[in-house]
């Protein structure tokens, strides 16, 4: 079972999302912004954050700086879920070490699963 942070705006989709993880074995948080995620990030670490990328307050790569800028949160797995299409939103957050990014839409939630899981997977110890 891994600790998964959702991060999105649209409350459905997260909704959704949230219950297939949870059937799956997974305990799952939901917050809409990336403010909220950074404030929960540094009070109880995920073991995953899955990350939409445009979202109000504070967005997905800004969301994504800030926690790469601390030591203990660079090798933090992130896997982003995002509309949007080629972007420079999209190549901002590549340079921030993320483990993949899936379009929503294309992207079932078994393919969201997996990525989660091996994401999970690859962090050492």
């Amino acid at each position: 079972m891994a600790k998964i942070l959702l991060v999105d705006d649209n409350a459905d989709e997260g909704d959704s999302l949230s219950r297939f993880l949870q059937l799956a074995g997974h305990e799952v948080t939901s917050v809409p912004n990336g403010r909220d995620a950074l404030v929960h990030v540094l009070q109880r670490l995920p073991d995953v954050v899955l990350l939409d990328l445009m979202m109000p307050d504070m967005d997905g790569p800004s969301f994504l700086e800030v926690v790469r800028s601390y030591l203990r949160l660079q090798s933090l797995p992130v896997v982003i879920l995002t509309g949007l299409g080629d972007s420079p939103m999209i190549d901002r957050a590549r340079t921030l070490k993320v483990n993949s990014i899936l379009a929503k839409g294309k992207a079932t939630p078994e393919d969201i699963l997996k990525a989660i899981e091996e994401a999970v997977a690859r962090v050492p110890g």
